[in-house]
């Protein structure tokens, strides 16, 4: 973060804010217990409705050919979205979405639209409907009310799901923009959800992209084509109330000689061609992470060189980005502030592709051991949270946009986003009190471990984990 930046935001919202106290204070322990171990007689009575429904599906439990059994049609529809507490202040997940996975069935009612870029480079909705088993289908949509129930309340539904529709479950809800969703939907309890489709030019840009040539007229349709995507986007931002972005992905030349090796014909063209194509995407980042008021976490990766990876490294260009490594202890040491033994941990990857580190608290390697305090994630049908078990910068880069929320709301509550807010935000998440880190700046943060997301502050859950 540039100093000079930092002192101007300081100077305009200096009266706004109260910034006195540690600046990463730990959530002090509510009275009443969380919301996840409380049971309202109604809701107990859903519960086991639903239970009762599912052990009597007996078709999906004893029949080999569960094609034979009752299935339905169930269309999305974004005018089912309802949230009783609803910040309005929504979270853009950019991700593989090539259909609305099994666990979104659940939170249908947080979703705000589902959304891709089309041929012509227009973003549009997209119709979508969920091929289900009946029983299934209705029994999550009990739960998928305006009032929002943490998954640990439906606990008791989850072996009978598991045992009768958990071939669903591992058919439907593998995907990389599934797993990002399952560690956002939970820990944001507020927050609305806006899923937008990857956004890469084999599907938008194809002919263009494919040409080998690499004229700068090429070059030019595909930088136009980018900049029609890019006015889009910011158009679909403005208009779903998006203020956070999660961008669990990137590009890189890497990534552009596999998209053309898999979706163009012909000799692949020199990496001074490619890079052209990749430059070309820049229009696109520049919405997503330099639009006014609007926060992005971006999952950090290897980069060997600004030139092969131009959107990789912490830039002044990005000024409302932060790009997420991690590290994976059990016992980390560091302070609520991310002060501490931090020149023992060995994060990924290396310092100068990332703003911040995040814990995981799970060993990357079996049997995944974890701590009190671990990365949780939904259950394929919205019914538990569960610890991870693989460490990747896209599953901790959701983990990073969480905090930034219950930073934002933690001390800026009822301060509008804007960019003069942003940065406060981030030094309440990256303190300069670190004098041997780059700008001081303490990027060795543990969140978990101060039960620093939402879920926790607004006491849906415990900041220790409870196993079922």
């Amino acid at each position: 973060m540039h100093p000079l930046r930092w002192s101007l935001q300081a100077v305009l919202l200096g009266s706004l804010c109260a910034c006195g106290g540690d600046p990463a204070s730990p959530v002090i322990p509510p009275e009443d217990p969380p919301l996840s171990q409380q049971m309202d007689p109604v809701l107990a009575d859903q519960i086991e409705a639903v239970r009762q429904a599912v052990l009597a599906d007996r078709c999906f439990r004893e029949q080999p050919d569960v094609s034979v059994c009752n299935w339905g049609d169930f269309a999305y529809n974004p005018s089912q979205f309802a949230m009783s507490q609803n910040t309005g202040e929504a979270i853009l997940v950019i991700d593989d979405f090539p259909t609305l996975p099994p666990r979104a069935i659940r939170y249908k009612n947080r979703i705000k639209g589902y959304f891709r870029v089309n041929g012509q480079g227009q973003v549009g909705a997209v119709p979508f409907s969920w091929r289900a088993p009946v029983t299934l289908f209705q029994g999550l949509s009990t739960f998928a009310t305006p009032d929002f129930h943490p998954a640990e309340q439906l606990r008791a539904l989850r072996e009978p799901l598991a045992s009768t529709y958990g071939f669903y479950d591992a058919g439907n809800n593998a995907g990389h923009g599934s797993y990002v969703l399952s560690l956002l939907v939970e820990a944001n309890p507020h927050q609305p959800l806006v899923l937008l489709d990857t956004l890469s030019f084999h599907n938008f840009a194809l002919e263009d992209f494919c040409d080998a040539s690499g004229s700068q007229a090429s070059q030019d349709r595909l930088w136009a084509k980018a900049s029609t995507v890019a006015s889009q986007l910011s158009g679909l931002m403005s208009a779903q109330g998006v203020r956070f972005v999660n961008l669990s992905a990137g590009m890189t030349l890497e990534a552009v000689r596999q998209e053309w090796t898999t979706f163009c014909s012909g000799p692949r063209p020199d990496d001074n061609v490619l890079r052209g194509k990749l430059n070309a995407y820049r229009p696109i980042y520049d919405v997503l992470f330099h639009t006014p008021g609007v926060f992005a976490a971006q999952a950090a990766l290897s980069a060997s060189s600004a030139q092969d990876n131009p959107f990789d490294f912490p830039s002044a260009d990005f000024p409302n980005r932060l790009l997420v490594g991690y590290f994976t202890s059990l016992n980390s040491g560091l302070g609520a502030d991310g002060r501490g033994p931090y020149s023992q941990i060995a994060g990924w990857p290396e310092r100068a592709n990332v703003d911040i580190y995040v814990n995981t608290g799970v060993l990357p390697y079996r049997p995944f051991d974890y701590n009190r305090t671990p990365l949780l994630q939904v259950d394929g049908f919205g019914v538990d949270i569960q610890p991870i078990t693989r460490a990747t910068t896209s599953w901790v880069a959701p983990l990073a946009l969480s905090r930034f929320i219950n930073a934002r709301y933690s001390h800026f509550n009822g301060i509008p986003m804007s960019d003069a807010l942003i940065p406060l935000v981030m030094r309440r998440m990256l303190p300069a009190l670190c004098d041997d880190l780059p700008g001081r700046s303490c990027m060795y943060q543990d969140p978990l471990l101060y039960g620093q997301v939402e879920a926790v502050r607004l006491n849906y859950r415990p900041r220790e984990y409870v196993a079922p």
